[in-house]
């Protein structure tokens, strides 16, 4: 396949945004002791902590959507693996509740737009998807 599908370059800019928007958000509370101080009233985990976990989290994003747009396989194995690992930190640390069920949707939505037969072919044209045995 030689045109990404639309859907997956869609899903790959909504990637970058929501990065480049968690990375304003560390930025905006390093720089306000007032945000600093309202989000850490607001989660059971400290602001380091916080903050280190949207950091790593923006970057393995970045990661993701990047490696959607060049039809790298892994790519995609990596959205589901953070994702998954992210609704289980945040259960551990939070309170399950809206914002979860949110993210659990999400997931799965976009998890099932990675996955179907044209994201298929646009990850196997690539090359590195692996190969069976036809003998």
């Amino acid at each position: 396949m030689e045109k990404r599908p639309l859907s997956l370059t869609i899903i790959a800019w909504v990637l970058v945004i929501l990065a480049l928007l968690g990375l304003a958000g560390i930025v905006m509370a390093t720089t306000s002791a007032e945000l600093a101080a309202k989000m850490a009233e607001q989660s059971n985990m400290p602001l380091p902590f916080q903050q280190a976990w949207t950091a790593i989290g923006a970057i393995v994003t970045l990661v993701v959507a990047y490696g959607i747009w060049k039809g790298q396989p892994w790519s995609r194995v990596l959205y589901v693996a953070w994702g998954v690992i992210g609704i289980v930190v945040g259960y551990l640390v939070g309170s399950p509740g809206y914002g979860m069920i949110l993210g659990v949707v999400i997931l799965v939505v976009i998890s099932a737009f990675l996955f179907t037969n044209r994201a298929n072919e646009w990850f196997n044209a690539s090359g590195l998807a692996l190969k069976r045995d036809t003998r």
